[in-house]
């Protein structure tokens, strides 16, 4: 994604679609109407649970549209588009990966996680196993991932600067740096005025935006060919970028025949491992699994997550359409012919069909929405920040102490976010993505999972599953293609590796075994702990572990800081 930023790969884009003055008056407009809705949750915020968690006063279809919110990103739009466009078949694959995902999410863990309370990971992980190492465990997982995603997000803010806010062709590294530091120090300040409750807020009006945009688009694509997606499906084949190897856009192989990756013998489990990285990783990411904390019940959350699944669905199969209608209408040749241009089908497609107020509809729209997402990758971190690290050193302040804390924290940890993300604009740091997703995998999922389910699971197992998963991991990615021996490669004239697929594929299924031998190696064990969880994620009551005579003090130390017995 910040390949383009960093150095623009021949030809130049020429943003021909681009209406700066357009863009620029809708986005301040929207930037106006998001402050009057954060501020409206000013007055509602007066103590740590309001500011981080609204209150858990969030209802279904609110949360539901900020869980959608939440994990639509403008340059996963983009791309995926663009994908579909040149892809075909196997893209749409790809993308239905992403709302297996939510689906799972509701099965397993939305309304158990809901249930036994808290505010982060770390206070499902501290039921099972002892609070300090929990905690940090928890602090690690969800800063690192916040470090990474946020400097991704931040080049998605450039990005858009560079496609929809200028028409030079090259790079106006002024303007980029510009918008980039409004945009960030505006979502600083809309998150350190309305917390959690002005963060909903400003995703639910970013999913209502995009969704009719995109249902626009997909409207005009359909009204072209009279409702007719035989012929719209037709032209798409017609006009598609011909495939050297002979595979058709409609059907199988562009992506997972031989052949569709560089320098790799080791299709198509290339692409098939990130699929099954999407359904696994993404339900995972800590920043979309806060959304659970804030309803108001088990059943909410369940309910929410359920209706932000079927959102997804219908977004995904516009998205789909729209990305068919791109090479159907534009043609193969005016597209984004190669991985790194991608993004241009949107801007393109939207430019021919609507004209400039679509293209600077769309523009506002982008930068509202990659604002909108360093808002909630911010406050998930200032709230594990926080309350892990406070619980990790045994602090418990007053609420209005904690307050001021948490106020700290976000313009704190806001500020030194925005300022790695521009100082890395200039590197190539699209692995970003796929690495988060790998280590959610190897680290949250397996962890979440054994903490719910497995009676014996304790601390051991807790440390080999979260530091395990997360070396095993950056191992694998260090010696991926997404570092070396490829073209889109962080360092493309190396060739050092050995990992072509997805390390997620390897990743999530070792998380678990790590979880597993880690357990048995440790005599300790808290069946107390796991009775008291399993009461807590089936009814939402907080009962306290007996205290079980035989065990004298042990048992009582094992009730009150959740320390393991040696008794069971």
């Amino acid at each position: 994604m910040t390949s383009f930023l960093a150095a623009p790969p021949p030809p130049p884009v020429n943003n021909t679609w681009a209406a700066p003055a357009i863009a620029t008056a809708i986005a301040v407009t929207l930037a106006v109407l998001v402050f009057a809705l954060v501020n409206s949750a000013r007055g509602s915020v007066r103590n740590p649970s309001d500011f981080l968690l609204a209150g858990r006063r969030i209802g279904v279809r609110q949360n539901a549209f900020a869980m959608v919110g939440g994990s639509i990103m403008y340059s996963t739009v983009i791309i995926i588009i663009g994908h579909v466009a040149l892809n075909g078949f196997d893209a749409v694959l790809l993308l239905t990966a992403f709302t297996i995902s939510t689906i799972l999410a509701v099965l397993i863990y939305a309304s158990p996680v809901r249930n036994i309370g808290g505010y982060t990971m770390g206070d499902l992980f501290a039921l099972r196993a002892r609070e300090r190492p929990a905690r940090i465990a928890s602090a690690v997982i969800t800063l690192l991932i916040h470090t990474m995603f946020m400097i991704i997000t931040v080049a998605a803010v450039g990005l858009v600067a560079s496609r929809m806010f200028s028409t030079s062709s090259t790079v106006n590294k002024p303007l980029v740096v510009s918008v980039v530091a409004v945009v960030g120090v505006i979502s600083i300040l809309w998150v350190y005025m309305g917390g959690m409750l002005g963060v909903t807020r400003m995703l639910v009006l970013k999913v209502v935006l995009m969704f009719g945009f995109v249902a626009m688009l997909t409207v005009l694509v359909l009204a072209k060919y009279k409702l007719n997606l035989f012929d719209l499906l037709d032209d798409a084949q017609a006009n598609a970028v011909p495939d050297k190897r002979g595979y058709d856009l409609l059907s199988p192989g562009r992506l997972f025949g031989e052949g569709s990756t560089p320098n790799s013998g080791q299709d198509p489990w290339v692409h098939l491992s990130k699929a099954f990285s999407i359904v696994v990783g993404v339900m995972g990411m800590p920043f979309l699994f806060m959304r659970y904390f804030v309803a108001a019940s088990g059943r909410d959350a369940r309910r929410s997550a359920g209706w932000a699944s079927m959102m997804l669905v219908g977004f995904y199969a516009c998205m789909i359409v729209i990305g068919l209608g791109a090479v159907a209408i534009l043609g193969g040749k005016n597209i984004g012919l190669i991985p790194a241009h991608r993004d241009t089908t949107l801007p393109k497609l939207a430019d021919d069909l609507g004209g400039e107020w679509a293209s600077g509809a769309l523009g506002a729209i982008a930068l509202l929405s990659v604002g909108a997402i360093f808002a909630v990758l911010l406050i998930n971190a200032v709230t594990s920040f926080t309350k892990d690290l406070n619980a990790a050193r045994g602090r418990q302040p007053e609420q209005v102490a904690e307050l001021k804390d948490i106020r700290r924290n976000v313009l704190v940890i806001g500020i030194v976010s925005l300022i790695v993300g521009v100082a890395m604009l200039t590197q190539l740091t699209h692995i970003f993505i796929p690495t988060s997703i790998d280590m959610a995998a190897a680290t949250v999922l397996p962890a979440v999972v054994y903490s719910l389910f497995w009676r014996r699971f304790n601390t051991a197992g807790l440390m080999w599953t979260v530091y395990g998963g997360l070396a095993l991991t950056l191992f694998m990615v260090v010696f991926s293609n997404g570092v070396s021996g490829d073209p889109a490669a962080m360092f493309p004239d190396a060739d050092f590796k050995f990992v072509d697929f997805e390390p997620g594929l390897i990743g999530a299924p070792a998380g678990f075994l790590l979880g597993f031998i880690g357990t048995l190696t440790s005599r300790e064990r808290n069946d107390a702990g796991f009775a008291e969880m399993r009461v807590r994620a089936l009814t939402g009551a907080v009962v306290p572990a007996r205290k079980d005579p035989s065990t004298g003090s042990a048992a009582e130390r094992d009730r009150q800081n959740r320390t393991p017995s040696e008794a069971h």
